[in-house]
Formats: C-alpha cells, structure tokens, sequence
C-alpha cells in the first residue's frame, strides 16, 4: 500500500457575517451559518439564486460559471445514510474509485479524486491513505465540478468536495438520536446548541457521535468516538469569531478488496461474498487513527462593500495499522506463485505502520464590491499557506508465498510468520503559498463575466513547482431564473513525489530530475434554472476535460518516470430537483462521460480510465403526509445505476480490448418515517433487492464487494 501526501495549499471558504442587516441581506453561507434545515426534512431544490461556501465570494450559483451540485444535511437525514458515498448518489458526475474496500474515495468528471478532493470548511481535509469523513456534523456538502485551482491551488482536475461544518445558532436546541440494524450497528449522536449570555454575543454549540458495528465480510468492524465542538463570538456588530474543534478516534478492523477472478471473473472457484481477506482473532488487521483539529474563522466587516475575513486550522493526525493483507494473485499446488487462478490466493502483509502528521492551513481574504461605468464589481483577493510534516514507520512483506490462504477452508487463526517483514523510517515537509484574485462584473441583470487568476508556489522534498491558474466565464440570462453560461480554465497539480531520467553518470547510471506538475484544461457550457416558486431547479453541463502532463512508468528505468501521457474526458451532466406538491420531492441527476487514455507509452491509446462507468443515474423520491390523521408519515424510494466499468487500465490487451469489466448494477433503497411532537422514527433498507455488485476496484487482485442488504432504524427526539 501507498503512502499519500499531498503538499498542496487549501483556502478557506467561510466568511461569517458581521450584522443582522448583513445576515438578511446575504445568505447563510456567505455569512459563514449553513442553512438551518433542522426542523424540516423535506427536500426542497438547491437554491440557486444562493452562493455556495466553496465559491469564496457572494456569487449565487445561478450566475457562478461552474456546475457546483449541494446535498444539504436534511437531504443525508432523509435517506438515512453516514457515508458520503452514499450522500452523493444523485449528484451526477461522481462516482467511487480505489477505496481499498473501506474508505472514501471517488472519481469525478472522469478522473480519480482519491486524494485531495475532500475539502473541509474550504481547507483541504487531508486523510493519508484511506479515510471515512463523518458527516453528523456537517451542514451541507457541495461539490465543485471541473478545475478548481484558481481558487484552491493544486487540486484533482475533476473537481472537489466541500463539507461545511454545522455551526453555533442563536436559538437554544437538542437533538438526540439512536440507532440499530445490520452487522450489530449501536449508534448515537447528540446535536446541541445555546446561547451562553443574555445578550446573544456567544453562542456555543457541540455534535458528538458513537458508531460500532460489524460488517457483512468476516473479521471486519468499525468504532468510531468524534466530537465537535464550536463557539462562536460576536464582540460587535461588524466583527465574528467562530472556533471549530474536531476529535475523531477510529478503531477499525477494515475489509480487504478480493480477486476478479472467483467474482468478476471466472476463477478456479467461487469466492464467497462475506470471503475475508485478512485473519480473525488475535490475527485481525487493525487500523486505529486519533485526529485533532482545530481552527477558526475571522470576519470583519469595515463597512458597506468591504470585508475582511481569516481561516486557520491546524490538524494532528496520528496513526497505527498492521496486519493489513491484501490478495496478490495465487499459489499453486507447489506452493508457487501463478497468474492463473487456482483455490488458494496469496497475500501481501502491510504493516506495521505508524505516522504522525501536522497540518498547518491558515488563508486572508479580503472582497469588496464597487460600481463603475454602470458595472458592477465583486472582487475578491486572497493571500494562502499550507504545510505538511510528517514522519512514519513503513513496513511489510511482499512475497505472496509467503501467506497463502484457502478460498474453499480458509484458516483465520493460523499465526502470521512475519520473520521476513522489513521496515524503514521516513518523512517529509511540503508547503505551498498562492495568492488569487478574481473580478466578477456584472452588466445589468443580463450578463455576468468572472474573471480569475491564481498563482501557487509549492515545495517538497527539495523539489519545487509553480503555476498560474486562470479560469474566464461569464452568464446570460435567457428569461426569469434561468441563466446560461460558458467557462474556461486551467488546474494545477504538482508531481513533487515523481523523477524522470535527464541524464546518465559517468557509469551509465540514470540522474534523475522533477517532472512538470501535471495540468489540466476544462472548456464548459451549461444551463442553470431556479424559476420563482422554489419548485423547480437544476442544470445541465456539456464539458470536455484534458490532463496533460501524465506521468507513467519509464518502461527502461522502472524507478523513473516518463512524461507523455494525456487523458481526456467528455461528458453531459444533468441534474433536476422537483416539489411538485407539497409533501413531494423529487431529486434526478443523469451523468454520460467518455474517459479514455488519448496519448501514452504504456498505456493503450483509448482505453477507458478506470471505475468510470459511462452512463450514471440516480434517483430519490421522498413523501411526507404535511396534514391530516397521518401528519408527519414519510416514505421514500431511491434507485442508483452504474453502466459497466473497466476494472483495471494496467490488463488492456494488446488489441486495446478490455480483460476486467465490472458488470454494470442496479440497486434500489427505501424508507418509512414517521414524526410526531419532537419525535421521529425512521427505517430505511439498503440495497432491497439484495443485489451482488462491486462498485469500485484497484486492479486485477482489488475488487471492491458492494454491501448485500443491509437495514437502518433511528430513534430521535428533538428538545
């Protein structure tokens, strides 16, 4: 297994408004409070006539030249869902990639956004290998599509993931939830908030969680302990302090992908689908994370049209894993290794693994606004740092021979032989520094024009990089609540971690050297709309997204890399949000993307990138009795589809044909509710029909199992 860093810079995304003529006037998120959704659960539409905390500045989407796409928290609680995966099923452009079998992980617009995609109250969240954000105490999670280095430095050329944190209100609450179902799940949360003086200058407010449960593979789990503490301070009228505290501690016995062949392929037998990878008992794999964070956001406004605000958090994050097998083809009769499949797999051993982390984010903006010449400009500019330290223990076992494991008996007691285990120490320190500015103008109500540049200096490991990130879009508005528009720009990701060969010693030796960071281009075109009467949003995009600069094995250097690569995704986004009558809410989002390899020396030319299937739909119905003897009684019903996905870009045949195709799957989940004066009763059934599917994979011995049926009841009661 890999070890991630990634030495990018993160911006903060959040500007607290300062006075109540503010917080009327713009809206809860430009005023650093997310939407208060707590009392109604129905879903109502993506406000596009609002901003999004991840646009930095008071833009409403309808006149942002970007498909951004919002789940809000009201929208997770009626589905009844605690993983983001599962959040983001009807946003249309995403879908999983390499999660390992445990973690979040996913593609968008075509391309992996494993790692340093998921974004937190606009600082970048980093997760190291593998990670489950906890979304309990997250108001809203937005999604930018397309490059987003213009406002955020180096960043997946997809696009990113914003989770917004709940914060402090001015109005005293409790909320107190529990819950049971499938694999032995005991789950409980607590979301309060008050005002801790007469005069509302300090609010206070604290969400905290307790997760067990099993899982349907064998010797697997997950226990989770988080709180999240926030104060928010109002010295005056102009001026907002907010505080946030995060403390997540994860105890995980976490599964293990299984072969294609015995599941997606035909093997010597089948492989069963609670088949663990890893031992049991005293054997089991362990993966134990402790992670502190904490930080704030500053506003201050000076007056009408100018404000100045500052985000900063640090993070400790410190973790522990061993014991960690995973499948490396299989072992023959003679106890040798072989590509062809037999009934008795091999395994690598990782671990033991320890590494602390220290993260430092910390971003100043100012944005104002002005009028000249009958335009109006609303600018922003800012200023950021982020830095890494790490240092960690690596070790493992990579003969597979060496621990063979029984598909037909396997014994998940027998003790690890880990005399040939071999480890060593490291570290790194990487920091990045940019500095943005954008000009958004506005031509009367008909057009807008964004305007927007980056610049960002990054280092690590001695090695440095710097670009410049633009991005030029504008929005027409063809009629009432319905805008038109068009973007272009640029993404930026260093390639700190990679060398190519730029010359040979005196001996012949290869002298290895940096490699260009890898960029990236978007063109788009899209329609918003968001009639009055708040019944009827949503969008449509049509982009074309190019990578450049693709780094792939040196096929002579094997310890080198070659720059030559290019890759590029086309696609159509659509996504529609409907109440047709009270009670009813309706949420569709359609995705077609065709993304494939388009120059390479090792990869084939068109091939399809990996767990990217072309055609996405997903859907969820909610209903809601609003009146009457039944008042409160809900159901609901959400379908999901994957077209088949190649599995793995490493086995393209010569012919250019696919070996590992991940059948396409259908699944469907449904949901009864009911609430009644401050209490609430919910059970939802995932995956109905108990379809067998793999959602996701990381090569030819990494197949991700998807969850059979699974059910969820939550008891909550609202103070």
């Amino acid at each position: 297994m890999q070890r991630f860093i990634v030495a990018g810079l993160s911006v903060p995304a959040i500007a607290l408004g300062s006075t109540a003529q503010a917080q009327v006037q713009a809206s809860p998120e430009a005023s650093g409070e997310a939407p208060d959704n707590r009392e109604t659960i129905l879903v109502t539409g993506t406000h596009l006539e609002k901003p999004v905390v991840a646009g930095k500045a008071d833009i409403p989407l309808l006149e942002t030249p970007q498909a951004i796409s919002v789940v809000s928290a009201s929208d997770i609680e009626a589905r009844g869902v605690t993983r983001l995966s599962e959040a983001l099923r009807t946003v249309a452009g995403v879908s999983r990639s390499t999660t390992y079998g445990f973690y979040d992980a996913y593609t968008i617009r075509g391309f992996d956004a494993a790692y340093g995609s998921v974004y937190l109250d606009g600082l970048v969240n980093e997760a190291g290998v593998g990670f489950n954000q906890e979304l309990s105490a997250v108001e809203q999670v937005e999604v930018l599509k397309g490059p987003a280095s213009m406002l955020f430095g180096q960043a997946p050329l997809g696009g990113l993931i914003n989770l917004v944190s709940k914060r402090p209100r001015e109005d005293a609450f409790l909320k107190v939830t529990a819950s049971t179902g499938s694999w032995n799940l005991a789950e409980g949360t607590v979301d309060a908030n008050a005002p801790l003086n007469g005069d509302g200058t300090l609010l206070a407010r604290v969400n905290l969680t307790y997760r067990d449960s099993d899982s349907f593979v064998r010797n697997s789990g997950i226990n989770r302990i988080f709180v999240a503490p926030a104060i928010t301070w109002r010295p005056g009228p102009e001026t907002a302090l907010t505080v946030l505290g995060r403390y997540q501690r994860d105890h995980d016995n976490p599964i293990s992908p299984v072969p294609a062949y015995g599941t997606v392929l035909p093997g010597a037998v089948a492989i069963p689908e609670d088949f663990s990878i890893n031992n049991g008992g005293d054997q089991r794999v362990v993966n134990n994370r402790d992670r502190i964070q904490v930080g704030y956001i500053f506003d201050h406004r000076f007056g009408e049209g100018l404000s100045v605000s500052q985000t900063l958090r640090y993070t400790r994050r410190k973790e522990y894993w061993n014991r960690w097998m995973f499948a490396a083809g299989f072992i023959d009769d003679e106890g040798n290794y072989s590509d062809t499949p037999t009934d008795t797999i091999g395994r690598y051993y990782y671990g033991p693994y320890s590494a602390t982390d220290k993260d430092l984010a910390v971003d100043t903006r100012l944005k104002g606004k002005f009028r000249t010449a009958g335009i109006t400009h609303e600018w922003l500019a800012g200023i950021d740092y982020r830095q890494n330290r790490s240092r960690y223990f690596s070790a493992g076992d990579y003969d597979p021979t060496h621990f063979p494991l029984s598909i037909l008996d396997p014994d998940y007691d027998a003790p690890y032989d880990t005399s040939s285990v071999q480890g060593a120490p490291g570290g790194s320190k990487a920091h990045q520094t940019g500095i943005y500015l954008q000009d958004h103008l506005k031509f009367g109500d008909l057009v807008t024009l964004t305007l927007g540049g980056r610049y960002d200096w990054a280092e690590a490991s001695g090695q440095k990089d710097h670009a410049f990130s633009p991005r030029i879009g504008a929005t027409v508005n063809l009629t009432d609540g319905v805008n038109a528009y068009a973007s272009w720009s640029k993404s930026f990701l260093p390639q700190l971690y990679s060398q190519q060969v730029v010359g040979f010693d005196e001996d012949g030796n290869p002298i290895g050297g940096p490699v260009p960071p890898e960029r990236g281009k978007n063109i788009e075109l899209g329609v918003k709309f968001a009639p009055d009467g708040g019944r009827l949003s949503g969008s449509l995009a049509i982009y074309q997204l190019t990578r450049q600069n693709v780094t792939t094995s040196d096929p002579v250097y094997l310890d080198f890399s070659v720059v030559t690569g290019e890759q590029r995704a086309r696609g159509v986004e659509a996504e529609l949000h409907w109440q047709p009558v009270t009670g009813l809410s309706l949420d569709l989002a359609y995705t077609y993307v065709d993304a494939k390899v388009t120059k390479d020396n090792f990869f084939t030319v068109g091939a399809p990138l990996s767990n990217v299937p072309k055609h996405n739909i997903g859907a969820f119905a909610r209903y809601e009795v609003p009146s009457g003897p039944l008042a409160g009684l809900g159901a609901s019903l959400g379908v999901s589809y994957n077209s088949k996905r190649n599995g793995d870009i490493y086995s393209i045949r010569e012919d250019g044909s696919v070996l590992l195709w991940l059948p396409a799957y259908t699944l469907v989940d449904a949901g009864l509710s009911y609430r009644l004066e401050g209490w609430g009763v919910q059970l939802t059934v995932a995956n109905l029909l108990d379809k067998r599917y793999f959602p996701d994979t990381g090569g030819i011995d990494r197949v991700t199992p998807g969850n059979p049926r699974n059910w969820r009841l939550t008891l909550s009661r609202e103070f």
